[in-house]
């Protein structure tokens, strides 16, 4: 049924199919006929909706009228969930191996489904087909394009990636997805699949003899990454690009939005890096502490880790070690490893685990073993008043602690007897 409103405004339609009332305004009609044949255009779609035999049927034959979805080709979708809301903003590294793993799956779909070019045309049995193959042989496009010195370089990617490699496409698959499902209106996301068992971290600390080793053969470009990275627990990328305007000499303290997590970390600087630091003054550049390490680590990142493995290497340090059914090796030893070296001896001093948290920004399940190794509840306590030393954990009282407990005894009882007892002690050592 049909009818106007009284005053001769808008057309209106109501009827009932299978049992259930359908009304609303005949939209765009300005006649009676209009609005008829509107009406008749609403029951042939309500009769259509009542065959469908399930919800997925029903969404996909009517995901326009219901949804409002719109065509979005596979080629443009990471771009465009690019300029979706996220909690957290990604770095420019990050998202550029987003698109490298997204741009593998475009890659997939047009060489095994070319017929499928809009991503509500994915359907879960083409992103399982996709992710099994990651999972056993590698990303699809075996070329990996990447620069390096301002030259375009390609490699073949071989053997059968980590865990966590699989997940990461898992996961920037199903991100773009999730991101564009409102848009396109997709029902399910494709790639909800489970996640492989995440491998422990490979990464070890450093050992005293090790780090021994490390402070007697550094040079200008490796002792400042080391320096920096065992007294701070400061990533690769962040030490290369810390800025000047990073560090408040007035309160001794670094604060950076680390480029991996995008959160802020305050580090407390101990009074040998901070001589360390304002030596670095002398490099004369007003914006990184590094301006060599900044320079290379802008234009070809991998260049750096690269020369701290050699460097670790020509010390007769194993850095890589292939896993039992893996074809690859992976890094055991590097500066990352400085994190956990970090972590290690805090637990050894019996610094309390929340403190160093909020130190490293975050703590990897391996570098809490190495922590949770020394850091017995006692030990937690008896930290507190250790925290003074801890911060100025210099490589050669590292050493000398692992080598000699004593020391590090004697250093915490300076910090938690009382004045006049450590007067006393003062006053024994000068007569012997």
């Amino acid at each position: 049924m049909v009818r106007q409103r009284k005053d001769g405004g808008n057309y209106y339609y109501q009827f009932i199919k299978d049992g259930k009332r359908y009304s609303g305004v005949c939209e765009g009609c300005s006649t009676l006929r209009e609005a008829e044949a509107y009406e008749k255009e609403r029951k042939a779609t309500a009769s259509r909706a009542a065959e469908q035999k399930s919800v997925r049927a029903f969404v996909e034959n009517f995901r326009e009228e219901l949804t409002g979805g719109t065509k979005i080709a596979l080629a443009d979708a990471f771009e465009l969930s690019l300029l979706k809301p996220r909690s957290r903003r990604p770095s420019g590294k990050v998202i550029q191996q987003k698109r490298e793993v997204f741009r593998d799956f475009v890659a997939f779909m047009a060489a095994k489904y070319p017929d499928v070019t809009d991503i509500v045309g994915v359907l879960p049995r083409h992103a399982e087909e996709y992710i099994t193959l990651v999972r056993n042989s590698g990303r699809f496009d075996k070329n990996v394009t990447y620069s390096r010195k301002g030259r375009t370089m390609t490699r073949l990617a071989e053997g059968i990636p980590s865990s966590r490699t699989v997940n990461l496409y898992l996961t920037v698959c199903a991100e773009v997805f999730r991101l564009l499902a409102r848009d396109a209106g997709i029902l399910d996301n494709p790639f909800s699949i489970p996640k492989l068992k995440k491998e422990e971290e490979t990464r070890e600390a450093f050992t005293a003899e090790e780090l021994k080793l490390i402070y007697e053969h550094a040079d200008d470009f490796t002792r400042p990454l080391f320096t920096v990275a065992i007294m701070t627990a400061l990533r690769e990328g962040d030490i290369c690009t810390l800025k000047w305007s990073d560090i408040d000499f007035n309160e001794n303290v670094i604060r950076r939005i680390m480029n991996k997590t995008r959160r802020l970390v305050e580090i407390p600087l101990s009074d040998s890096l901070t001589a360390f630091l304002e030596e670095q003054k002398k490099n004369a550049d007003p914006v990184y502490v590094f301006p060599e390490h900044a320079r290379m680590y802008k234009s070809n990142p991998t260049g750096v880790s690269y020369r701290i493995k050699q460097f670790l290497e020509g010390l007769g340090i194993q850095t890589t070690r292939t896993p039992e059914g893996r074809s690859r090796a992976v890094s055991v030893k590097d500066l990352h490893s400085c994190r956990h070296t970090f972590c290690y001896y805090a637990g050894m001093m019996g610094i309390p685990l929340a403190f160093v948290q909020s130190i490293v920004g975050h703590m990897t399940p391996e570098m809490t073993k190495h922590y949770s190794a020394h850091a017995t509840l006692e030990d937690k306590r008896n930290g507190i008043s250790k925290m003074g030393n801890f911060l100025d954990m210099t490589p050669r009282r590292l050493l000398d602690n692992a080598a000699e407990p004593e020391r590090a005894e004697l250093h915490a009882l300076a910090d938690s007897l009382p004045i006049e007892k450590v007067r006393a002690l003062l006053a024994a050592a000068a007569s012997l």
